[in-house]
Formats: C-alpha cells, sequence, structure tokens
C-alpha cells in the first residue's frame, strides 16, 4: 500500500509501518492514455482484450462509449459476442448491422466511417475554440479495438487515428501476438509472459507511487486483478501466465496475475445487456422531455373537425404556432413577431421534415383557409409535405425543380405580390394587419390570408440555382407588410446563408447539424452541433437578438398510438452470419401494406381540417402558383372569349395551344387571330410535335372558320404528316417535296394570287385586308390564306434548289409582302429555320424541344428558362420564353388518330359548308397522274378553248388538270415538239393528229423515218403521207392549195431535222408566216439538238413561235426552242416518256402528261 503511517510505541527503525494488500486491481486509463497495447501468446492477448471490452460496457451507457471491434474472418469465435451488445450498434445513421469489420471490405469501411467522424470532431473542436486538445463532445467516446494490430496500422488512415483520435475521444485498444507488433503510439503496454519461479508478488518502485495513484478516469478498466472470473480452464492457464504492465513515466509492474474470460461468458454479459436502453437525461437538456407529440401539446386528441371548428370561431387568425416543449412547457413561435421569415437547419435524421410538417399542421389548426395559407415548395421530392397539401390552406404544392421551374416560380411570386400591393393600395390599407382588421369590420372586403412559403432543401437549390437567392430576398424584403412569409430548410446551411439571408430571417431554427459551425450559420452558436442523434427532433432557436431556446418539436407525422399496421408489427427474422455483420443493415421483408396505408397523426389532423373547412363553407383560397402546364392537352379544352362587338369581316381567333404566364397567374390561350397574325415559324428536334402544331392549327381554322375565308395549303417536306390536311374542304392541295413540278405551280399561283390581292387593294383604296373585308359585301371578302410548310431542313436542299433558289425567294417575298394582303405562312423545322435569314422575316417564333438546350439562344432565351426534360409539345415563345402547350386535336396521340380527328373535322365542315360558291372555295394544285388514255385527256379540255378546228391536245396538266393544248388558227400557226430520242416526239404528234382529226381537220404527214404517225395513210382526212427524205414541192402545194380557214389543213412532220432543206421549204416558210391566213397550220417534232437549229429557214421561223413542247429536255439551252429558260433542275435527268413542259405563247411554262 501506498499508505505509511507512525507507530510511536516502535523502535525508530520500525516506527514507519506500511500495509501489504493482496490481490490488489490494476486499472489502466483510457482517457489518460488513449492507446493501450495488449500482446500475449495463444489466445492470451485476445481473452485480455475481450475482458476489457466486457468490463467497460458493463461498467459504461452505450451513450457514453461506443465499440469498433476490426478484426479478420477467422476471429468469428473470439469477437462473435460483440454483436449483441448495446455499445456496438450504429447510432450515427450508418447504414450497417453491427459496428464491426470481418474481412477488408467490412474493415476498410469502417476506417473510413472512423476517418469521417474524427474530422468531425477536429473540426468542431477548433469551432469551439482551443483546439481539439481537452474538447468534450456529446457523443459517446469510441474504443476502437483493433485486432491483429500490426496488419491493421499498415492500411490507409490507421495512423492518423491512433494519433489523432485521442485527443477527441476515440480511444484504441491494439491486440497482438507479440509485443514488438504493438503501434508505436501505444502508451501503455500489457504483456502476458510465462510466469517465473521468483515473481510471486508485484513490486512498485516507490518514485512511481504518485503517478499511478494518479491515474484513472474515463473511460477506464480494471484490466487485471487477482480474482478473475474465470472458468477453471483459463483460470489454470492464468497460473501459468504472468502480465507485465508497463505505463510512459511509471515504473513497469511485473508479476500480475491475469483475469482471462472466454467467449461464451462474453457471450452471457453481452446477451445480458442488449435488452437494456438508457433513458437518462442528458446534461442540461435532462429538463426536456426526449420526444413530445403535437397533438398532446395541443390538447387536439383525438383531432376532430367540431373541436377544429371551435378553435376556428373563436378566433381562427393567428401567426402563433405552438410547435413543442420547453423548460416551462408548450412552446410556440409567432410568425409575425418572431419572423416574418424563419430558417431552420437540421442534418439527417435530426427531425427537419417532421418540424416543418408541425409547423405548418399547427398554423392550421389555429388559421382558418381565410387567413392562412400554404405554398409548398421541397426541391428534391414532396415526401416531407404529402399529406400537408391536402390541407385546405395548401395552394400551391411544387416538387423537382429545376432552373426553369424557380423562374417560374419567381415570377408566381413576384405576381402575388402585385396582387396584394393592389388590392391593399384599393382598400387604403398600410399593412396585411391593417387590411384583416378592415375586413373583420366590414366583411364585404375580400379576405387575404397571410402565406406561408416552406421551402425544403433549400441549400441545394441555392447551389443549383444560385440566382434563386436573389429573387428569393427581393421576395422577403417587398413581402413583409403584404402578408408574405418564408421558411427555408436546409440539411447543410454552410455556404448558403448569406448576409441577405441571415438580414431576412429574424426566425432561426436549429435542430441537430454536423458541426459546431453549421450551427453558427444558424443561430450564432455552435450548440446545435452538440445535439445527440439519440434526440431527434430537439432543437434551439434563436428568436431575434434574443438568447436561445432550447426545445423539443411535437412530432405530427408519427402512427397513431394504437393504429399500427400488424403487418408492420409482425416479428421477422433474418439470417445473420459473422461475415455480414459488417455490411449492410438487414431491412425487412416488403409486405403488401404500403406506407400511404399507414395512418398518421398528420393523416388524422388533415382529414379532420378538411371536414372543419367543409362544414363551414369555407371557399378555396387564391393559388399564387398556378400549376405547371399539362404535358397533354385537347383542343377541345381550350377556351377562348368570345369577341364583343367585332367589326364586319374580322373572323374568331382559332386556338391551337395554352401559354402560361406565370407574370400574371394567368393562362392564355394561344390564336391565331388575323387582325394581328402575319406568319409563324417553329423549331424544334425531330419527334418534338412540330408536324402536329400545323395539323393543330389546320383543324382549328377548319373548325372555326368557313371555308369561304379561309384557304389551306401544306407543302410536306417530311414524312406525310400534312397529307391528312387533304380530307378539310379549306386545303387545295398538300405537295410534296418530291413534287417539284407542283410545288413551282403552287408557289406561282400564290405568288400571282399575291400581285393580283396587292393590286386590288391598291385600287381600292385598301391599307390592308382587314380593311378590304371590313367594306365590302360578304361574298367579297377576300380569304385568308394560310401556307403550312413542315420540315424547313427538308425543303433547303431540295426545293430551295430548284431554279438557283427562285422558290426560296418567293416564299421570302410572300413574308415580307404577303400578311397585309391575307396571305401567311406557317413555317416548322430544325434549328436552321431559327437562323437563317428566312427567320429575320418574322419576329413571331417558338422553338420546341431542340437537339441542345443552348439553341434557345437563337430565339433570345436564355437556357436556364427551359427546363431539362420537354415533353412534345412544349414549347417557348421568342424573346420572352413564354411557356406554351400545343393541343392536339384528339386523345389518341398517334399519327392515326390525329388523322382521324382531322378526317372528322373535315367531314363537319363539309356539310357546314356546303352552300359555299365555288368562286369562293380554295384554288386546286391538284397532282397530275402517272399516265393518262387519249379518250380520258380529250375529255378533260376545255370546250371553249377547243372550240376551234385547229385546237390540238398536247397533255393534261394545270393546277385543276385540264387538257392543254395550242390554237393554231389565233395567229400563229406553228408548233414544235422536241426532244431527246424515245422521249414520246411521236407519240405527241400522234395525240395532236388524233385531236386534229376529229374536229374535222384535214392532215398532211411526214415522216421521213420510223413513226407511229405513218399509220395515219389511208386515214380518213389524211390527204398524204410522206416516208421520204424529201418533199416535193409541187405535189406539197397542190396538197395544201385547197386550205381555208372553214376548211383548215395542218402539215405534221416527224423527225423535222431530216426534211430542214427540203424541196418544199418555200411553201414551209409560208405556212409559218401567212398560215393562219389560208387556214394552214404546221407542227414539227424533232430532235432536241438539231430540230430548228441554224440560223434561218423554215423551222428556225417555226421556233421564233415560241410555242412548244420539252420532252425529258437534256440541254438548259433546249428552252430556246419553245421561247423560254429552263432551269437546270428541269434538264439532264433520265428520259421519261410521257411528261413534257408545255409553253404556249402566254410565259407560262407548264408541265404537262402526255396521253398515250
Amino acid at each position: 500500500s501506498e499508505v505509511v503511517l507512525d507507530d510511536p510505541e516502535q523502535d525508530d527503525h520500525r516506527r514507519q509501518v506500511t500495509w501489504k494488500i493482496e490481490d490488489a486491481p490494476v486499472a489502466l486509463s483510457l482517457r489518460t492514455l488513449g492507446v493501450v497495447g495488449i500482446a500475449g501468446p495463444g489466445d492470451s492477448a485476445r481473452s485480455l482484450g475481450r475482458w476489457a471490452v466486457a468490463q467497460t460496457a458493463a461498467l459504461h451507457s452505450p451513450m457514453d462509449v461506443q465499440f469498433y471491434v476490426l478484426s479478420e474472418n477467422s476471429a468469428q469465435s473470439e469477437w462473435d459476442w460483440v454483436r449483441w451488445l448495446p455499445h456496438s450498434r450504429p447510432s450515427g445513421g450508418q447504414d450497417v448491422n453491427v459496428l464491426i469489420g470481418t474481412d477488408a471490405e467490412t474493415v476498410g469501411a469502417r476506417i473510413g466511417e472512423l476517418t469521417q467522424i474524427l474530422d468531425a470532431r477536429k473540426k468542431a473542436a477548433e469551432q469551439k475554440g482551443g483546439g481539439a486538445q481537452g474538447s468534450s463532445f456529446t457523443d459517446p467516446d469510441i474504443v476502437v479495438v483493433w485486432d491483429g494490430s500490426r496488419r491493421l496500422r499498415s492500411l490507409p488512415g490507421v495512423v492518423r487515428l491512433l494519433r489523432e483520435g485521442p485527443a477527441v475521444s476515440m480511444f484504441a485498444v491494439c491486440i497482438d501476438a507479440e509485443e514488438r507488433f504493438l503501434p508505436g503510439e501505444c502508451q501503455a503496454f500489457v504483456v502476458a509472459e510465462p510466469r517465473a519461479e521468483e515473481s510471486g508478488r508485484q513490486r512498485r518502485d516507490e518514485e512511481a507511487q504518485p503517478a499511478r495513484q494518479a491515474a484513472g478516469g474515463f473511460p477506464s478498466f480494471q484490466a487485471w486483478h487477482t480474482n478473475a472470473p474465470a472458468e477453471p480452464e483459463q483460470r489454470a492457464r492464468a497460473e501459468k501466465l504472468r502480465l507485465r504492465v508497463e505505463e510512459a513515466g511509471v515504473e513497469r509492474i511485473t508479476g500480475v496475475r491475469p483475469d482471462f474470460v472466454t467467449p461464451a461468458w462474453c457471450l452471457r454479459l453481452a446477451r445480458s445487456l442488449s435488452a437494456l436502453r438508457d433513458i437518462s437525461g442528458e446534461s442540461e437538456d435532462s429538463a426536456l422531455p426526449g420526444a413530445s407529440r403535437l397533438l398532446d401539446v395541443l390538447q387536439l386528441e383525438p383531432p376532430t373537425a367540431d373541436a377544429i371548428g371551435a378553435r376556428w370561431r373563436m378566433g381562427g387568425q393567428s401567426t402563433m404556432a405552438v410547435i413543442g416543449e420547453s423548460y416551462d412547457g408548450p412552446f410556440g413561435i409567432d410568425m409575425r413577431k418572431d419572423g416574418p421569415h424563419g430558417l431552420i437547419a437540421g442534418t439527417t435524421g435530426s427531425g427537419k421534415s417532421e418540424l416543418l410538417q408541425t409547423i405548418v399542421a399547427a398554423l392550421a389548426v389555429a388559421n382558418t383557409p381565410e387567413n392562412m395559407t400554404f405554398v409548398l415548395v421541397d426541391y428534391k421530392g414532396g415526401s416531407a409535405f404529402k399529406d400537408c397539401v391536402k390541407l385546405p390552406h395548401t395552394v400551391g404544392m411544387v416538387t423537382d425543380l429545376d432552373a426553369h421551374l424557380v423562374e417560374r416560380a419567381l415570377e408566381s411570386l413576384g405576381a402575388e405580390l402585385k396582387r396584394r400591393e393592389h388590392i391593399l393600395a384599393a382598400a387604403d390599407a398600410k399593412d396585411i394587419e391593417d387590411y384583416q382588421d378592415l375586413v373583420r369590420r366590414d366583411p364585404s372586403h375580400a379576405p387575404v390570408p397571410r402565406l406561408l412559403i416552406v421551402i425544403d432543401e433549400f441549400a441545394s437549390m441555392v447551389r443549383d440555382l444560385p440566382d434563386f437567392v436573389t429573387g428569393l430576398v427581393n421576395i422577403a424584403q417587398r413581402g413583409r407588410s403584404l402578408g408574405i412569409h418564408l421558411l427555408l430548410a436546409t440539411q447543410r446551411p454552410s455556404g448558403v446563408v448569406s448576409p441577405e439571408i441571415r438580414a431576412n430571417t429574424n426566425l432561426r431554427i436549429a435542430l441537430r447539424v454536423t458541426d459546431g459551425g453549421e450551427s453558427s450559420d444558424v443561430i450564432d452558436s455552435p450548440e446545435a452541433g452538440h445535439i445527440s442523434k439519440n434526440t431527434p427532433g430537439r432543437a434551439y432557436v434563436r428568436l431575434g437578438h434574443s438568447s436561445l431556446v432550447p426545445f423539443q418539436s411535437g412530432r405530427v407525422g408519427g402512427r397513431r398510438p394504437g393504429a399500427a399496421d400488424p403487418a408492420a408489427l409482425a416479428p421477422w427474422v433474418g439470417p445473420l452470419g459473422w461475415e455480414e455483420l459488417g455490411r449492410a443493415a438487414l431491412t425487412k421483408p416488403k409486405t403488401e401494406s404500403r406506407e400511404d396505408d399507414e395512418i398518421t397523426d398528420l393523416k388524422v389532423l388533415v382529414d379532420a381540417v378538411r371536414d372543419a373547412n367543409r362544414s363551414m363553407g369555407i371557399p378555396a383560397q387564391h393559388s399564387p402558383w398556378l400549376p405547371a402546364l399539362d404535358e397533354k392537352l385537347l383542343l377541345d379544352e381550350i377556351e377562348v372569349p368570345a369577341l364583343a362587338g367585332a367589326a364586319p369581316g374580322n373572323l374568331p381567333p382559332a386556338p391551337y395551344g395554352i401559354e402560361d404566364l406565370p407574370s400574371d397567374q394567368a393562362r392564355r390561350p394561344v390564336v391565331v387571330d388575323f387582325a394581328s397574325f402575319g406568319h409563324l415559324m417553329i423549331g424544334g428536334a425531330p419527334r418534338s410535335g412540330r408536324s402536329q402544331v400545323l395539323r393543330t392549327i389546320a383543324g382549328s381554322l377548319a373548325r372555326t372558320h368557313s371555308t369561304a375565308d379561309v384557304h389551306l395549303y401544306g407543302i410536306d417536306c417530311g414524312n406525310g404528316a400534312l397529307n391528312a390536311l387533304t380530307r378539310l374542304p379549306h386545303c387545295g392541295a398538300v405537295v410534296g417535296r418530291n413534287q417539284t413540278e407542283r410545288v413551282v405551280r403552287l408557289v406561282n399561283r400564290l405568288k400571282g394570287e399575291l400581285s393580283r390581292r396587292q393590286d386590288l387593294l391598291a385600287d381600292s383604296g385598301f391599307a390592308d385586308i382587314g380593311e378590304q373585308r371590313a367594306s365590302v359585301e360578304e361574298g367579297e371578302r377576300l380569304p385568308h390564306i394560310v401556307v403550312l410548310l413542315d420540315r424547313w431542313e427538308g425543303w433547303v436542299p431540295t426545293l430551295g434548289e430548284v431554279d438557283h433558289g427562285s422558290l426560296t425567294d418567293e416564299l421570302q417575298t410572300m413574308m415580307r409582302e404577303g400578311a397585309s394582303v391575307g396571305i401567311h405562312l406557317v413555317l416548322t423545322g430544325d434549328r436552321t429555320l431559327l437562323v437563317g435569314r428566312i427567320a429575320t422575316l418574322t419576329e413571331d417564333k417558338y422553338g420546341l424541344r431542340l437537339a441542345d438546350r443552348s439553341d434557345f439562344a437563337s430565339l433570345g432565351i436564355p437556357s436556364r428558362k427551359v427546363p431539362e426534360e420537354i415533353p412534345p409539345g412544349r414549347a417557348f415563345r421568342n424573346e420572352a420564353g413564354t411557356e406554351t402547350q400545343f393541343a392536339l386535336l384528339s386523345e389518341d396521340t398517334t399519327g392515326q388518330g390525329q388523322a382521324a380527328a382531322i378526317t372528322a373535322i373535315g367531314e363537319a365542315a363539309t356539310a357546314r359548308d356546303a352552300d359555299v360558291p365555288r368562286a369562293r372555295r380554295p384554288f386546286r394544285v391538284d397532282s397530275l397522274p402517272s399516265r393518262i388514255s387519249f379518250p380520258e385527256a380529250w375529255e378533260m379540255r376545255d370546250p371553249e378553248a377547243s372550240r376551234s378546228r385547229l385546237w390540238a391536245l398536247i397533255g393534261i396538266g394545270g393546277d385543276e388538270i385540264v387538257g392543254f393544248g395550242p390554237d393554231l388558227a389565233d395567229g400563229v400557226p406553228s408548233f414544235v415538239i422536241a426532244g431527246p430520242a424515245k422521249s414520246g416526239r411521236s407519240t405527241v404528234l400522234m395525240n395532236v393528229a388524233q385531236s386534229l382529226l376529229a374536229q374535222g381537220t384535214r392532215l398532211v404527214v411526214a415522216a421521213p423515218r420510223q413513226s407511229p404517225v405513218r399509220q395515219l395513210d389511208g386515214a380518213e382526212g389524211v390527204l398524204k403521207v410522206f416516208t421520204g427524205d424529201d418533199i416535193d414541192e409541187d405535189e406539197f402545194e397542190e396538197l395544201i392549195d385547197g386550205a381555208s380557214p372553214e376548211e383548215p389543213i395542218a402539215v405534221l412532220v416527224d423527225d423535222g431535222e431530216i426534211l430542214e432543206d427540203c424541196d418544199a421549204e418555200s411553201q414551209m416558210k409560208k405556212i409559218v408566216s401567212r398560215g393562219a391566213e389560208r387556214g394552214l397550220a404546221l407542227v414539227i417534232a424533232g430532235d432536241e439538238e438539231d430540230v430548228c437549229s441554224g440560223f434561218s429557214g423554215w423551222q428556225v421561223d417555226a421556233k421564233k413561235a415560241r410555242r412548244g413542247i420539252l420532252l425529258s429536255p437534256q440541254e438548259s439551252s433546249s428552252g430556246d426552242l419553245i421561247g423560254l429558260r429552263v432551269s437546270r433542275q428541269m434538264v439532264g435527268g433520265q428520259v421519261t416518256p410521257g411528261k413534257g413542259m408545255l409553253h404556249l405563247g402566254d410565259g407560262e411554262l407548264r408541265t404537262v402528261v402526255v396521253p398515250g
């Protein structure tokens, strides 16, 4: 013993007496030493380590000490019992069964967790001041058992844990077979050695005794003493060993009898402790309850409609929300006095979402919806408010925000501020309190409830959407006097609580956060960083500049007492072997019960509030936050206000979409209103809804307007989506990009119509079509012409190259000049439509989903205004970026379904417009047939044009498919048929012969080569068929001498280039020059390169008549044969009999199909 007494009755040399204490305990203090090493042969070291862990667990609460055991897979028999200790259960959110490492993977995971804890504790200690050394933590002390310390110390991060861990209450017990294997960081060593014969007592140096007495502290263990609780075999083994205990600065102790415990003994101890729970209070917070239930605090158990209605009738207007309990009972916050805006922070598991539910629920109980409303915003989901959204007070719920939706939210809130400003100004009220007092005195004024905007996951929103902060602060500053309150909640306040936010949020609440720094960011104190994980809902509140107030929030989202789902409470068993202890925690097998079916206090309270609201007849409140546009909109769902007092001739607007106007808290139909409509461009990627917009516009126009007022034309450069428009009586034609000739005809007709209308309006003194329609009789009103062009990117490389881009030039002319005369273009395409030269010709543009969000810059729309996911039919208007959803014609979104809807609209419009005269219907641009017989073509001739006996049928063509041919008696008696071999020249000449013979005209035929016209020899009316390579002048003159205008004769020459210098050349010249006077005509056919060549001669004179047909021309110069320029796109193709380009001398080049 270290106690020394003086015995005066003894001699001087015996006067000092010391006592010898048998079996005195030898103890070590982990608090003092930090790292202790244990070594010994066999399993002696592990047995001593088990004893240290066992007694520490028995002597200390799991709230004070937590164990980590890192070992190897083969150590199952030594450490498997640790699974039962409550000290080894995860309490910091780790997804693991037990805080143990049994293999490389789980050991690495535990080291990673310990490293994170070390970093967090060091940071918290530094923020508290004084460095890490000596700092105290409310979290449990950690004791790590490193079994096999030499191997474990080589792993990354272990040395740092051994060196820096003790300073932040992270201690180590290192175990290995030999003393030399123990880490150098050990401050004490316990080594088991074979017992020596002479070492049967403990020896202690006198100078070391004061140091030994000073040792001890928490946590500590009586590691070794002489009365071991060991079983007989362990006691026998212990007698063979003795311990050597070495501690820095203290004399070594030898001959210490060890206490060995078996795994079976440890298992009994651990299972005895496993069911124990520490329910004692924590430090100064022990006066606060460990948990609180909101309904009990509100004295509202059970919640009923009558109870809530009674509270509302007693006042129903309060900014005070009782949200939990503090030292002196129920605790509440006042959003008006303590706010008007608030900030809440709390890490995962702290009870942040529950607190938000509690605040919303408490305010709903205290206020009628006419006095308090909510807008709930959850940036990453919406689970926090899944029941609160059903409250009648909730007027808006927004989840999964992106930059676009955030901007929309700010615009909506800004609009709500303006609305409230106008209401208060109209009532001459200076603030919301003044206005509510006015409503109480005069109920005729409409109530304006306070609006609480609750935003969860605010920090994530700020990081992802930094521009949001400025707008939010602006709302907070302007909304103080207007009854607007903001409640911002986040898990991680670091870096997001700006000075602006701090200045505008007087009410600040901090639940448990990860460290004192984050706590200081919120409440200017590190206290919330020290809140235990074992008390979710515990928080500190800073009310303005007053002192901190701790409180326990009242939970309202928990399961109702007695309403537990039996399936949820049913016991379940899962295998948990040694290898699985350190892996992901076992989860309960899924059952058929759903979380939505769970009955919670909040669900019951919400139902009671809804019933109270219904029984009191309180109407739905104004929402500042319109829901986002639906991804599917039907044309029938769009309501267009009726025009009041419309001028004569004005047409009602035809809707085709809905646009979102959050800045006005409204939605507005998107319409074609010809009073202001010019042209429209719609850009988008494939499958974004481009073609469908055109179908919807066409269907809406046809359904809204008469065939006499609107004419439609389609140019389909895509996959035929516009073909269905032909079923509308308003549609004159739908042409494809492979129908070059037909497109040319359509553009030329539109060009001519543009000129005609310009002349008409100028002659009548009208400024535009609107004045014309308002001034003339109904039957004389000009119709609006709408040209729908699908896929501009398909037009440019095909039709855009026709005739050196002349078609594109004509379209641009129509866009510049057409709107004023009632010709409108609606074009769709990819981004090239929005950035090309044509894009400058209209200011009315939309962007559907584009291939790259940056492409919206071509519309003047920043990418932040565009959502990340854009459904089909969703578009954004240029410059303003107004979001628009284009409509569908029917529920069936397929192409066939939309075509069927157009068919139905067409059938109804046809019946409705049955009395519209033909003159007021759209001109047609019909498609030419691929083949036609001569009798069929003959029936299609114009009876008026074919009254002349010298009228000859060349082919059918034109916009409405009629027979065309020259009248050789109209003063120009010649006609040229030119083309390469096998192009059908003889067929055309044969058709001319048949048509002339059918009208009684006599013929003289020359065919120097084999030709179908030789078959005319001997036919009635055929005077002669010359088959040689010359024509006798005398015979020829005699044959034509009997011609007269009443009895005409036509000369038909095939392969005319052979007869260029024939004997009858002079007679041929006379026919060309003066044949019309005598009733003579000449039709010559030949090769395009040789016929009518040279500088003089009867064939050159025939060419000067500028009338003829070209068949499959191969050279651009061939146009000289008929007097018109031929574009390079029309020449050089494959020789195809049956089609030709006809010129009748009127300057118009027509494509015709030759009968045959």
